[in-house]
């Protein structure tokens, strides 16, 4: 057989053949292709679908983290206050309290140092006094003359009547 002859009968069984598997691919395969299109359609609008949601929750997400990150810098703001106000406290409570311990210390050593300036007066007025006696009999022992010696006295004592 030539491939150029054309012979009908044979055309014809096989475009009569070619018929029959369209339509028997049709029927039996062509429902269950576009049931498996009509499947990952829905699959696709769905994964567009679950898609946009993610976008949506995803911008919800950060609208939410960008709140409560504004409202941890409030917070943080404000216990930093809060331990500035707490910390100024102590620190007036510890100025105070050293300032109260430091005006026990000055008036201790104030009195303190009244006390001993008390006491070395007291011995300095000792020694004077001491010395004046001394110098007094060693006085009188050298002047036995007793007019004389009521005559000082009588002076010392009109001199410490004036005076008083």
């Amino acid at each position: 057989m030539n491939l150029l002859s054309f012979y009908i009968p044979e055309w014809f069984w096989v475009a009569f053949n070619l018929l029959v598997l369209i339509v028997v691919l049709r029927r039996i395969l062509w429902k269950r292709v576009g049931k498996v299109l009509d499947e990952r359609q829905e699959i696709v609008v769905k994964t567009d679908q679950d898609s946009e949601e993610a976008a949506r929750l995803r911008t919800e997400m950060e609208q939410l983290r960008t709140l409560l990150d504004m409202e941890m810098d409030v917070k943080t703001a404000e216990m930093m206050q809060e331990a500035r106000t707490r910390a100024g406290y102590e620190y007036d409570r510890i100025v105070a309290e050293a300032e109260t311990k430091a005006g026990l210390i000055v008036s201790a050593a104030k009195t303190k140092a009244m006390q001993e300036r008390d006491a070395v007066l007291a011995d300095m007025r000792r020694q004077v006094a001491s010395t004046a006696v001394e110098a007094a009999g060693i006085l009188l022992r050298a002047n036995i003359d007793d007019e004389r010696n009521k005559r000082i006295l009588e002076d010392f004592l009109t001199e410490r009547e004036v005076s008083a």
